[in-house]
């Protein structure tokens, strides 16, 4: 920790010091409250809208603003001479991140306040945890969304405060499954490189996804019985042929030596395969996809153990068809994913089961579903800012659901660059281009996700997004093929046949239009081509596109 920096505690009662240690006084509740909002943003930032909505809920916007506005010059005023930590633009308000430290960000700090916490209940022979360091113990607002969001934090502190305190029974040991990456072998130093390139996007993708023990095979020592159960390896051979290369991934059980998975590409003669290069995304994806098969049979074959991974992945998997006892028992596996392994990635995934529940009409629950899918999306891009998967579900959500555009491209980004083989980030990259009129770029991206290969439960939102990406670049046809297809493998999933209304009379398929109506009049009795197309037409995110015009 720098000497030059200021230091904002949140952990146990609230505390700013400046860099020389003086405590800088915060009177209101309010003002802290917005230091510890933003010291737990990403980049210690937060769009300005998201403060007030968790700390004048119930105000109307008038007075909220005025109520915002008085805390940060609060704020100001009690910084002085350097209020300028505060930074503040028309949509986010953010801590200057090169000049201030926060104890929640500092694994080494709260290993030891968890240390010093265990030692004391172990000298008292306590049989409780007792009183534990508390996130912003010392502050309390009435304000259901800061109250939500607050618990959430406490939580997840005492999480990360829990593994260093004093031992204590556990029905099974939490166990990870264990990924063991190939050593990179090859004739030349082109094809290695390759090959460990390759070998690390999978062995990335798959940790992304849920959580997984990787380990090197050139530095690990031998596995016991109980890990190899759960492990195997990742790795990747290359042969140059013609000036080009023919490269397979082979995954091996570690427990028997059993190839489960020999996946093979050629690359034409005198082509070099890139890492963007669409085989090499392909190659990557089904291996991830063979992978997660494989991970979430773990479960069962070690049923005394506890493998939050396992729970993950059968969740996706189970997402077959959308309806909402598909949704409902996915989400309660990721319940006890969470449970077990409180990792930030159970959360996306909960939040983006929400959408879906959103999506085919949340009923009474609606605004309770849509806070709890901003939450959750919030504390995982906080907790895990360079998680490839987080980051694409929180583009889709930012983009569908809180009509953010902006924040929505850099998210799906972001993603793309730190793992441009994630079929959700070149999706929903894709899915923002349209939804800010570059149709035929959305078209491309959407259009090139939905040809990888990826699970049935992944592919069902791809294939939607590709649809709406085609139809609004103006290939009703193609669109059309996409919603049939869906239909068919997906029944319960409605958005997609809200849109082959519409797409059926563009193409002057009146008959078929008329039945359609008829359909989803069974499901939602108030359902019109003329509504739809004039929700297309009124759309924040697609009126640019031809849907919404009269035929």
């Amino acid at each position: 920790m720098s000497a030059n920096l200021y230091k904002l505690y949140l952990v146990g009662p609230f505390r700013l010091e400046d860099p020389s240690g003086r405590v800088i006084d915060i009177k209101g509740k309010k003002s802290r409250a917005i230091l510890g909002i933003l010291g737990t943003g990403i980049d210690k930032a937060r769009p300005r809208t998201w403060v007030v909505e968790h700390l004048w809920s119930g105000r109307g916007e008038r007075q909220a603003a005025a109520s915002f506005r008085q805390c940060i010059f609060e704020l100001r005023r009690a910084l002085r001479g350097d209020r300028d930590i505060l930074q503040s633009s028309p949509h986010l308000l953010a801590l200057d991140p090169a000049r201030i430290w926060v104890d929640v960000d500092d694994a080494d700090y709260l290993a030891a306040i968890g240390e010093t916490h265990a030692k004391t209940h172990a000298k008292t022979h306590a049989k409780t945890h007792g009183e534990a360091p508390v996130f912003l113990a010392d502050l309390n607002i009435r304000d259901p969304a800061f109250e939500g969001w607050l618990k959430d934090r406490r939580d997840w502190i005492a999480g990360c405060l829990h593994p260093v305190r004093a031992s204590e029974a556990t029905p099974a040991p939490l166990l990870r499954p264990i990924i063991i990456r190939g050593k990179a072998e090859g004739e030349s130093l082109k094809s290695r490189t390759f090959n460990a390139v390759m070998q690390d996007l999978i062995c990335k993708s798959i940790d992304d996804n849920g959580r997984v023990q990787l380990v090197d095979e050139t530095s690990m020592t031998g596995l016991s019985h109980t890990d190899a159960e759960r492990a195997f390896r990742v790795h990747v051979t290359s042969i140059e042929h013609s000036g080009g290369l023919g490269f397979s991934v082979n995954m091996t059980r570690s427990a028997d030596g059993t190839i489960f998975s020999n996946l093979i590409r050629l690359s034409g003669a005198g082509a070099s395969p890139q890492v963007d290069g669409f085989d090499v995304i392909d190659l990557v994806n089904e291996a991830v996809e063979q992978s997660l098969e494989e991970i979430a049979g773990y479960e069962a074959q070690i049923p005394v153990a506890r493998i939050a991974t396992a729970l993950c992945f059968r969740a996706m998997k189970s997402l077959n068809d959308y309806s909402p006892g598909s949704i409902e028992n996915a989400d309660h596996l990721l319940v006890k994913a969470y449970d077990i392994d409180p990792q930030p990635v159970f959360l996306a995934w909960r939040a983006y089961l929400r959408t879906f529940l959103l999506g085919e009409g949340g009923g009474a629950c609606a605004q309770s579903t849509r806070e709890e899918m901003e939450l959750f999306i919030t504390l995982a891009e906080e907790q895990q800012p360079g998680n490839s998967i987080i980051l694409s579900l929180a583009a889709f959500i930012r983009s569908m659901w809180l009509l953010s555009n902006e924040e929505a491209f850099d998210l799906a980004q972001r993603s793309n660059t730190l793992n441009p083989t994630n079929p959700f980030g070149i999706s929903y990259l894709g899915m923002v281009h349209t939804h800010l009129g570059n149709f035929e770029e959305g078209y491309r991206l959407t259009r090139r996700a939905n040809s990888l290969s990826v699970s049935p439960a992944a592919k069902s939102s791809i294939r939607y997004v590709a649809m709406r990406s085609a139809a609004c670049a103006g290939r009703y046809g193609e669109a059309l093929k996409i919603g049939e297809a869906l239909s068919r493998d997906a029944p319960h999933f409605v958005a997609p046949k809200r849109l082959m209304g519409l797409l059926y009379m563009k193409c002057g398929r009146m008959a078929e239009a008329e039945k359609l109506v008829e359909t989803m009049r069974l499901q939602e009795p108030d359902y019109s081509l003329e509504k739809m197309r004039d929700a297309f037409r009124a759309s924040p995110l697609l009126h640019k596109s031809e849907l919404g015009s009269v035929s």
